[in-house]
C-alpha cells in the first residue's frame, strides 16, 4: 500500500469507524514499517518482557519477517499497515512508539493517542526540517503530518533540546531527555567471541574486535581505508599481526563499497548478520567511523574511537551539521594508512590521548548514562493515568 493510500484508508477510518482506543495496548514501528530495528525494537522487546499488562504491537510490513517476528512473541501483535485490519489495529492502540516515518499516515491521530518519535539516533547531522536539501512540497508536508501529530519527541541531553525542536518543528515543552532504548545493551558486559561466534562460523583467534561503520553517501559510493597508500596486502598483514578481527558494517541503504580482500580477519557485519547493529556494539574495541551518529552512542562505552573524514567539505556541504565536526569527534584523523595503523595499535593498546575529550564529549551528548526503557514506560504511564 503506498504511503497516500494508506494516509487515505487511516483517515477515513479515524473519522468514520466506531473505534475503541485501548490504553493497554501499545505499537511500535521503525524504518519503512519494514524492519526490526531502532530504538522502537529495543523498547518492544523490554515492553514484551516486562510489562505483562500491555499489549504490544509491532508494525511488520514484510511477510517472511512478520511471521518470524509472530513466532518469536507470541504474547504480541504482529501487524501489517498495508492492510485495512493492520490499520485498525493500529488506530485502535492509546500509545504509539516510532523511531523513523509513523505506523500509518495521516492527520490530527495525537486527538485520542500519546505518539511519541523516539528517534533514531543524536542529531550530528541536520535531520528533517533543518537539513539542507529539503524542498518546500517536504516542509509542508511534514509538520501536518508527523510533527502535529508528535505528543513527544525523545533526546538524550538538554543540549540537545533546540536542536530536535527546530528540526520537528515542536514546542520546546515536547522535547523530552529520557534517552535512547537502543542504548540500553550498551551496559551490559559480554566477551565479542562469545557473541560473534554466533554471527560468523569458523573464527580466528583475536585479541581485538574492531568495528568500521562509515555513514551512507547519497548518490555516491562509500571509499573504505580511503588513503592514498593503502594497500590491501599491508591490511591483511597488520590485521594479522596484531591478532585483529576487523567486522564492516555498511549503511542499510548503501549498494555497493569498494571491494576488500577475502581474508578470516575482515567480515562484513551488514543486515544480513545483524539487522540492528547495536545488537553487537558492545562488544567491540575500537570504532572507526566518520559521520555517523553511532559514536555517540559508542562513547556510552569509553571505549576508543577513529574518524575517517575523507570528504568532510562535500558531505557538509550537502548535508550540513549541528555541531562543529572537529569539537565533538574525540579521536584521531589520520591521513595516510601508515598512520591510521599506528593510531589503531596505541589506542588498543592504551596509549590514548582522547580519553578526557571522550568523556566530555560523552558527557555533553549523553546525559542519560543507565538503561532507560524502564524510565520511558513509566512516565508514559504516569501520563495515561493523569
Amino acid at each position: 500500500m503506498s504511503k497516500i493510500k494508506n494516509l487515505l484508508t487511516t483517515q477515513r477510518l479515524n473519522q468514520f469507524a466506531s473505534l475503541t482506543i485501548q490504553k493497554d495496548q501499545w505499537v511500535f514501528s521503525s524504518t519503512e514499517n519494514r524492519h526490526f530495528d531502532s530504538n522502537s525494537r529495543y523498547l518492544f522487546v523490554y515492553v514484551y518482557e516486562h510489562l505483562t499488562e500491555i499489549t504490544p504491537v509491532y508494525v511488520m510490513n514484510d511477510k517472511k519477517k512478520r511471521e518470524e517476528l509472530q513466532n518469536r512473541y507470541p504474547r504480541a501483535k504482529i501487524v501489517d499497515t498495508d492492510t485495512r485490519d493492520g490499520i485498525r489495529t493500529v488506530l485502535e492502540s492509546g500509545v504509539w512508539f516510532t523511531s523513523a516515518g509513523l505506523p500509518v499516515y495521516g492527520v490530527g491521530l495525537a486527538k485520542k493517542r500519546v505518539i511519541v518519535n523516539l528517534w533514531h539516533g543524536v542529531p550530528l547531522k541536520k535531520i528533517v526540517l533543518a537539513e539542507n536539501k529539503k524542498r518546500l512540497l517536504y516542509r509542508m508536508f511534514f509538520p501536518l503530518v508527523f510533527s502535529r501529530n508528535y505528543t513527544w519527541v525523545l533526546t538524550t541531553s538538554s543540549r540537545l533540546v533546540s536542536v530536535m525542536q527546530e528540526s520537528f518543528g515542536i514546542r520546546k515543552e515536547q522535547v523530552k531527555v529520557w534517552g535512547q532504548p537502543r542504548n540500553d545493551g550498551l551496559f551490559r558486559i559480554r566477551k565479542a567471541r562469545e557473541v560473534l561466534s554466533e554471527i560468523y562460523q569458523d573464527l580466528p583467534e583475536f585479541t581485538k574486535a574492531v568495528l568500521y561503520a562509515p555513514t551512507h553517501r547519497e548518490g555516491d559510493l562509500v571509499r573504505l581505508f580511503p588513503f592514498e597508500d593503502f594497500q590491501e596486502q599491508k591490511l591483511l598483514k597488520f590485521l594479522e599481526q596484531e591478532k585483529l578481527l576487523l567486522c564492516i558494517r555498511t549503511h542499510l541503504y548503501t549498494q555497493k563499497v569498494k571491494n576488500l580482500p577475502d581474508s578470516p580477519r575482515i567480515r562484513w557485519l551488514n543486515e544480513d548478520r545483524a539487522e540492528d547493529v547495536m545488537e553487537v556494539l558492545d562488544v567491540f574495541d575500537l570504532l572507526i567511523t566518520d559521520y555517523s551518529s553511532i559514536y555517540i552512542d559508542f562513547l556510552l562505552t569509553g571505549k576508543p574511537q577513529i574518524f575517517l573524514p575523507y570528504d568532510k567539505q562535500e558531505y557538509l556541504a550537502q548535508r550540513g551539521l549541528n555541531f562543529s565536526y572537529d569539537k565533538v569527534t574525540p579521536g584521531p584523523k589520520p591521513e595516510t594508512f601508515g598512520d591510521f595503523c599506528i593510531q589503531v595499535k596505541e589506542l588498543l593498546e592504551g596509549e590514548d590521548g582522547y580519553e578526557k575529550m571522550r568523556g566530555k564529549i560523552g558527557r555533553f551528548f549523553n546525559e542519560v548514562e543507565k538503561p532507560c526503557c524502564a524510565q520511558i514506560c513509566s512516565q508514559v504511564q504516569k501520563y495515561l493515568e493523569s
